[in-house]
């Protein structure tokens, strides 16, 4: 993939979705499988490729990437390195983990010492990585092609729903708190409030979340898509995207649903509040409970003219801050885009 500035190939440590992308897309790539190889020929794999392409620019997109990555930029003399922070820890490292703990400040002392650039994906991260990263960091959003998004065929609504759809959209990791979201289905039943609850994507707690489903006696206004792609057409289909995450970076999912004005409901936490304006563009939630999110759900489908309002400016917000355009240029510009002809080597994050 080139344009007047960037030549970009990538490696990738399983040959999975991202992968197909990519090569969809016209970029070189290789794979350095995870599950087969060791640490050290994975290295060797991503030198052979920053060699082979005479990469100047080598990005990192996730921790294992940061290590190994600069490792290899090292030996093949890759002349800068930047890396991508899009959220913050799920599980912070501490000295009472001393092995984690040790790696964390590895990855902290490489990052500071032989990588030119951090970039955060929000304001928030943005305040946290600076002092960690004095004179490293710059913002740069996470963003979506919203012309494109826009001008997806319009679909039918599934089985005509008459009742409202209420979606979450994610992996089931505990950070993303399925339960909470379930447990608020259960409460707007028992408020009298009939609606549909979508749940897209699939991880380790499918199961205890489906368990957790028949306990709440909420099966029959339940339903499970597992993994969807691409996940566009069932954000067409919801009325309402509720993110009940214990902490974000910059999610795309919200991206995706402010270019599409569907209704959010989400938690005041992370890069959430700059997405959504401050509240401008959705409803944020300070009461991180099922009762907190079914009371602002109920209070969000009793306004229509307001949910109108928030996603139209939603879509106007997406457009001026998380449009592809802008962000593309900052990361060009980032990349010393301007000597022609330089070449960036991508280590992004698993499929």
């Amino acid at each position: 993939m080139e344009s007047a500035k960037v030549e970009v190939t990538a490696v990738t440590f399983n040959d999975g979705m991202l992968s197909q992308k990519l090569r969809e897309l016209g970029v070189d790539i290789d794979v350095a499988d995870e599950t087969a190889l060791t640490p050290p020929q994975m290295i060797g794999i991503i030198r052979s490729h920053c060699r082979r392409h005479n990469t100047t620019v080598l990005h990192t997109h996730g921790f294992k990437e940061n290590v190994l990555g600069i490792i290899a930029k090292v030996l093949a003399r890759v002349p800068r390195s930047i890396r991508t922070v899009h959220g913050n820890p799920e599980t912070p490292a501490s000295p009472s983990q001393p092995l984690k703990w040790l790696i964390h400040q590895a990855d902290l002392f490489l990052g500071r010492n032989m990588q030119q650039a951090v970039v955060a994906v929000s304001s928030q991260l943005e305040a946290v990585l600076t002092p960690r990263f004095p004179g490293q960091v710059q913002k740069i959003f996470n963003f979506v092609d919203v012309d494109q998004i826009r001008q997806q065929p319009p679909e039918q609504r599934r089985n005509h729903r008459s009742r409202p759809s209420i979606g979450l959209v994610g992996r089931l990791v505990p950070v993303k708190r399925g339960d909470i979201f379930l447990r608020t289905i259960a409460l707007l039943h028992q408020k009298g409030i009939s609606c549909s609850g979508i749940v897209v994507g699939t991880g380790p707690l499918e199961s205890d979340l489906r368990q957790l489903a028949s306990e709440l006696k909420i099966t029959d206004r339940l339903e499970f898509h597992g993994f969807v792609q691409p996940v566009l057409g069932v954000l067409k289909d919801l009325d309402v995207l509720v993110m009940p995450s214990d902490h974000e970076g910059l999610p795309m999912v919200l991206l995706e649903a402010l270019a599409l004005k569907i209704p959010i409901v989400a938690h005041r936490v992370g890069g959430i509040s700059e997405v959504l304006a401050d509240g401008r563009c959705g409803w944020l939630v300070e009461d991180h409970s099922p009762e907190g999110y079914a009371k602002v759900i109920a209070d969000a489908l009793q306004q229509p003219e307001q949910m109108m309002e928030k996603s139209s400016t939603g879509l106007r917000h997406v457009q001026k801050l998380f449009g592809a355009r802008a962000n593309i240029k900052l990361y060009e510009e980032l990349y010393g885009a301007s000597y022609t002809g330089s070449e960036v080597g991508e280590l992004g994050p698993h499929s």
